[in-house]
């Protein structure tokens, strides 16, 4: 393979992805990353063989992509760096950035929820007369913001994955096929046990939570609940826009956001410390990790402006009250 660098680095470089490719391991983004590093090693004369923190600090320093792709050349550069330490060439291993995204989650005002809630409880217009929307799907919101489930695992709940002896629900078919433990608040424990005796009274015998009522033994899609959501949220007199490209907009997967959000300012009023919540709220949430729980917590801050700094210092949380009167 002819060299196809110039800097310093350019056998390495050049080694190295003959490296990844005898192990049969794709290369494209490698050689996207060296040809850009090599330009700027060129550009800025260096000619000490030593990958140092602040040449790679002011390497990085150039991009402009998403924080997503930056994190991949970032990690491109770290097994680089250990190549090289290989050869007893000196060089820094860069971290990965901090978890964010580049859009703005939206989170619901108190006050927009509390008008949900009551749109969802007084929403009675359906297309079938039979259908059992009207009480399930308000049952299935109040757990998606109280648990902070995703929808696909709220929706294949079983009565055997809930222990009301010690007000918990078992997910297990998670995402990543992680099971895990998530408590309730005992008033959702309530609401549960009641919705449950409606349930059995209509279908004896059911095993799902949320069965459809168009197939036995099925459970209802997400999108008709999403269906069901979104006339909710025009009931309830909420718009649903995006405030700049990046932004999302509501969905019902901003009731997991605003699970989160709520936990967190939970916690911080009564003064746990992120060393005690965090790691706690990342597990309930079914995160593989902390950042992952972050990136929950990149919001529009206007709604909670108090909260703000303290928002963006630390992230954490155990669980929001709620009510269901």
């Amino acid at each position: 393979m002819p060299n196809q660098y110039c800097s310093i680095f350019a056998h390495e470089m050049s080694e190295y992805l003959l490296l990844l490719e005898s192990a049969g391991s794709l290369a494209r983004g490698y050689r996207v990353n060296f040809r850009r590093l090599d330009a700027y090693l060129v550009k800025n004369d260096v000619q000490e063989k030593v990958l140092n923190e602040q040449l790679i600090a002011d390497y990085l320093s150039t991009f402009t992509c998403k924080s997503q792709t930056k994190n991949v050349r970032i990690g491109e550069l770290r097994q680089f760096a250990r190549y090289l330490a290989a050869l007893e060439i000196p060089a820094f291993e860069p971290e990965f950035l901090r978890a964010n995204s580049d859009f703005t989650a939206y989170t619901f005002t108190d006050e927009e929820f509390a008008a949900i809630i009551d749109a969802a409880d007084n929403f009675v217009t359906i297309k079938r007369d039979c259908s059992t929307a009207p009480y399930i799907f308000p049952v299935l919101l109040r757990i998606l913001y109280g648990c902070g489930l995703r929808i696909g695992e709220a929706l294949k709940l079983l009565w055997s994955d809930i222990d009301f002896d010690r007000d918990i629900i078992i997910i297990r078919e998670a995402k990543y096929y992680k099971q895990r433990l998530v408590p309730m608040q005992s008033s959702l424990a309530d609401v549960l046990k009641l919705y449950r005796q409606k349930q059995l009274s209509d279908t004896p015998g059911a095993e799902l939570l949320f069965e459809s009522d168009k197939k036995h033994g099925v459970p209802y899609l997400d999108w008709t609940f999403r269906v069901w959501f979104l006339k909710i949220l025009k009931f309830a007199g909420l718009t649903i826009h995006r405030k700049a490209p990046f932004d999302r907009s509501i969905s019902p997967h901003t009731l997991r956001h605003y699970f989160t959000v709520k936990s967190f300012l939970k916690a911080e009023e009564a003064g746990r410390s992120l060393e005690e919540t965090a790691p706690f709220l990342s597990a309930i949430l079914g995160h593989e990790s902390l950042l992952g729980t972050e990136k929950y917590l990149t919001t529009d801050y206007i709604v909670y402006e108090s909260s703000q700094k303290r928002m963006n210092e630390s992230i954490g949380g155990l669980f929001p009250e709620v009510a269901f009167e």
